[in-house]
């Protein structure tokens, strides 16, 4: 797969970036979140400048999905996704063209968005979640509702967004034919990376 420079890694919250790296060292990429992109943009601009990019500001992650209907929460993700995507897709490029391949994840890729890139030197890969196991992890993060004055509710407003990107990104990606990773629920990392592993090269028709 020496022709590879980027492997793109989507699906819902929670899980994505543990596997982006495992990958990546099967591949000896280097491997980046793409929400740790969204903090430094944060850091350096402001509501007044970038409204998408501070929605939580003065508020809060907890207040924000306790009290976000999962309608605000899902246009909310689909604005980030707009202002991040031109800065994600000159990090591609770049990739393309330099030394150094890398394994970029985040929860907000888009199937259709990312086969636009069209260059065959870029595979993306899927992760499927079965829903209840998606709730059973979710669930397992006590500490991600925190002082929440209505825990269940701020689970599922939650829940309901990263339903809304798991059932999206299936949805697309097997109207393209895009690789699917299942999780099961119980379905270890390493099992996960030797299937993501094949993907890349049947897609190259390397042994």
């Amino acid at each position: 797969m020496n022709d590879l420079k980027v492997v793109l890694v989507g699906g819902p919250p929670r899980g994505k970036t543990t596997l982006a790296r495992s990958i990546a060292g099967r591949l000896g990429f280097a491997s980046t979140t793409v929400d740790d992109l969204v903090t430094t943009a944060r850091f350096t601009t402001s509501a007044e400048t970038h409204p998408a990019l501070h929605q939580m500001a003065g508020v809060g992650h907890v207040r924000y999905f306790t009290t976000g209907p999962p309608e605000r929460l899902i246009a909310d993700a689909e604005q980030v996704s707009e202002m991040m995507w031109p800065i994600i897709d000159l990090i591609v490029r770049r990739h393309i063209s330099s030394s150094n391949p890398v394994v970029l994840d985040w929860w907000l890729f888009s199937p259709l968005r990312v086969s636009q890139i069209a260059d065959p030197r870029v595979a993306s890969l899927w992760l499927h979640i079965d829903p209840d196991a998606l709730d059973r992890r979710e669930r397992a993060i006590t500490d991600f509702r925190e002082g929440a004055s209505d825990p269940n509710r701020m689970h599922s407003n939650f829940m309901q967004r990263s339903l809304w990107r798991n059932g999206l990104v299936a949805a697309q990606a097997a109207d393209l034919g895009l690789p699917l990773l299942y999780q099961p629920g119980d379905r270890s990392v390493e099992d996960l990376t030797d299937a993501a592993i094949v993907h890349l090269r049947r897609a190259r028709s390397l042994p």
